[in-house]
């Protein structure tokens, strides 16, 4: 999770200093209700751009350009993957995210393996949930780093 320096400055999970022009973040954070990926472009540097996720407000992720300006590889397994995918998809049809009991149907497994799969991605902050809140699952990550 960044680390809030100032009102436009954090400090990203790899350890650089990203300052973004404080309009800009006031603006993503009054409009994170409704969004959660924003593209950000930086004030020492308008052309390299960031993708921010937030959450109810609060900046909860930065994908920082590195190696070249290629975004950060999120790692997850493939079976991570098909589960990540399977949630996102779910979610765009139905509007509401998957119960547990439809993402072992789909995978042919066993409650506790679906259980365990959640429970490990939530760790991985690949997704986050609500506790105590049915069918609360967000996958945090883009969906442009999904497998298809």
């Amino acid at each position: 999770m960044p680390k809030e320096i100032s009102s436009s400055s954090y400090l990203c999970d790899c350890g650089r200093q990203i300052d973004f022009c404080e309009n800009t973040v006031d603006e993503a954070k009054q409009k994170s209700k409704r969004k959660r990926h924003w593209l950000m472009e930086t004030c020492n540097n308008p052309a390299e751009e960031h993708i921010v996720v937030f959450d109810d407000g609060n900046m909860v992720a930065i994908l920082c350009p590195i190696n070249g300006g290629r975004q950060k590889k999120i790692r997850f397994t493939k079976k991570q993957g098909q589960y990540l995918t399977f949630i996102t998809q779910y979610t765009n049809v139905h509007g509401v995210a998957p119960a547990e009991h439809e993402m072992q149907r789909h995978f042919g497994v066993s409650p506790a393996s679906v259980h365990q799969m959640v429970i490990n991605l939530e760790q991985k902050r690949f997704i986050e949930r609500t506790p105590g809140v049915a069918r609360s699952i967000r996958v945090l990550v883009p969906t442009r780093d999904l497998p298809r």
